[in-house]
């Protein structure tokens, strides 16, 4: 008898939709074309349209486990699943009441993600603490960094009524993007 999976309902991260035998919608064919395109991308489409979930399958493409694969596209595409570094960066989760409560707060997430990969970086912008965590961990691993970054415009859109703050979560929010680096990002 066939038994169908179950439906992947709370489960956002494709790891967890694999491993649990939950339905999952292959997108692994795009996903190849995205990562051996161009070097950084701009995602953006309605909210619940499975972004954070498409980020996280592309994390885990780009963090070498093949196995977790087994049964998609691009498993038996030829992608090598060289394991990269992957910095992950959901802005959902980072406190931006202003300006300065964003920057500190930027500023303690990448010292978490540099803790937690074992690296030690110093600063205090964030985008000096962010460049030293993807130049630490390029040099570490002698492998280009992935940064995906999720609900980039959080801050923004959590401050958009207020006139004085919105312009300056734009500002503080810049520091952590620079265009030489090779990420990708969604709304």
């Amino acid at each position: 008898m066939f038994e169908l999976k179950k439906l992947p309902l709370g489960i956002q991260t494709f790891r967890k939709t694999i491993e649990g035998d939950n339905v999952y919608v292959d997108k692994t064919g795009y996903i190849y074309n995205l990562i051996t395109g161009a070097s950084s991308y701009f995602l953006s489409r309605p909210g619940r349209f499975g972004k954070s979930l498409l980020l996280g399958t592309i994390g885990e493409a780009f963090g070498g486990d093949r196995e977790l694969f087994k049964g998609l596209w691009i498993y038996d595409s030829g992608y090598s699943f060289p394991m990269h570094p992957v910095i992950k960066l959901d802005m959902s989760n980072i406190a931006n009441d202003n300006a300065q409560i964003l920057k500190n707060s930027l500023s303690d997430e990448c010292n978490h993600l540099a803790k937690r990969a074992q690296i030690h970086i110093s600063g205090n912008e964030p985008s000096d603490l962010f460049k030293r965590l993807i130049e630490s961990l390029h040099e570490k691993n002698n492998q280009k960094v992935v940064i995906l970054i999720d609900e980039y415009d959080k801050p923004i859109l959590d401050n958009i009524t207020e006139i004085q703050t919105a312009p300056d979560m734009i500002i503080a929010q810049q520091l952590l993007y620079r265009p030489d680096f090779f990420c990708l990002i969604r709304l």
